[in-house]
């Protein structure tokens, strides 16, 4: 039997097939092309899923103690994104709390009134000395008594007493009179004045404030999400000092969101307010309609461009953003971040 050589042909047909296969390539790529992107729409690769950014604050100064989320982590509204150790000791509460109670006790005092005491010395009548008809009694009664003792009808000793009592009598006749003093204090309550109780009141308003405020701080512990969305912390970080009002974390609000398309300059002419645009997320499409196209500096009508801060929109620097709606039932299908390819089309 003999051999049929086919190399020759295997060569010719690799030769002249090969660039067959190629340019048969090159022409169906370029159908697909011209049926996709060859009938005048825009398709931008530079895109987002996006959403308005909620800030995350610290309700009270104090330490950060511990970080219980991560880049990129779904949260509900209320969920603890981290814990603060504040700077308010149980010490310090109990001596705002006597500060209170002593303000208290002094404004109820102010109130009663002000108890004032006022010496006052009282003299007694004074004791005036013997009269002379006191006097004149006693010597006549002592003449009498010297008669009735030489007649014998009373004892030296009446006699005696009698004599006393006139010098006695003599004695007081001739003394100065005398007074018993003494000290008392007549106690009085005043009431306060108007502008005193005013004072003390505002004290115990103020003492009253700290404590509070005091409590607060120790119960404000904890940071929460504001709202429902992805957690972004930045430099949120364990041991971190942070100050009361304080932005430490955004949460892109799951219940606002969008496409966000970043356009070169010159391609502006291509998009238009409420022209349709077909999307695509993890190779799903979707439709929306354009609802907003601004610059990073201003808005299509000139004015100052919406709040971008916190968005996921980083990349808008330098180029045209253009805002694309999601429609509710779609949203459950994306995640914030989720790069997105955009398709303007013309005849939207």
């Amino acid at each position: 039997m003999n051999e049929i050589d086919i190399s020759e042909k295997v060569k010719g047909a690799i030769k002249f097939g090969l660039p067959v296969l190629l340019a048969l390539s090159v022409a169906v790529a370029s159908v697909v092309w011209y049926a996709v992107y060859g009938t005048g729409d825009l398709v931008v690769r530079d895109a987002k899923v996006s959403s308005s950014m909620v800030g995350a604050r610290v309700r009270v100064a104090g330490t950060v103690a511990e970080v219980l989320v991560q880049d990129g982590d779904v949260v509900k509204a209320g969920d603890v994104i981290a814990r603060i150790k504040v700077n308010v000791t149980e010490e310090q509460l109990k001596q705002l709390q006597q500060t209170v109670e002593l303000s208290q006790q002094n404004l109820d005092q102010i109130k009663k009134g002000v108890t004032v005491r006022t010496p006052r010395v009282v003299s007694a009548p004074p004791n005036a000395g013997a009269s002379a008809g006191e006097v004149e009694r006693a010597r006549n009664r002592m003449e009498r008594m010297n008669q009735l003792y030489e007649m014998g009808a009373i004892s030296a000793v009446k006699r005696d007493e009698a004599a006393a009592a006139y010098q006695a009598a003599v004695a007081a006749a001739s003394a100065a009179p005398s007074y018993d003093s003494s000290v008392i204090y007549d106690t009085t309550v005043q009431a306060a004045s108007p502008e005193t109780i005013k004072r003390a009141e505002l004290q115990l308003r103020q003492a009253q404030a700290a404590l509070e405020r005091a409590k607060g701080n120790a119960a404000a512990t904890e940071i929460t999400a504001p709202v429902d969305g992805i957690v972004y912390i930045g430099d949120l970080a364990e041991g971190m000092e942070v100050q009361a009002g304080q932005v430490v974390a955004n949460v892109g609000n799951s219940d606002s969101m969008w496409i966000e398309a970043y356009l070169k300059p010159q391609q502006q002419g291509s998009v238009r307010l409420g022209q349709v645009a077909d999307f695509y997320v993890d190779r799903k499409k979707y439709e929306g309609l354009v609802m907003e196209i601004y610059s990073p500096a201003e808005n299509a009508a000139g004015e100052a461009a919406p709040n971008t801060e916190g968005s996921y929109g980083e990349n808008s620097s330098g180029k045209l953003v253009v805002r694309i709606s999601i429609s509710p039932e779609d949203v459950a299908g994306m995640s914030i971040g989720d790069d997105a390819e955009v398709r303007f089309l013309k005849k939207g």
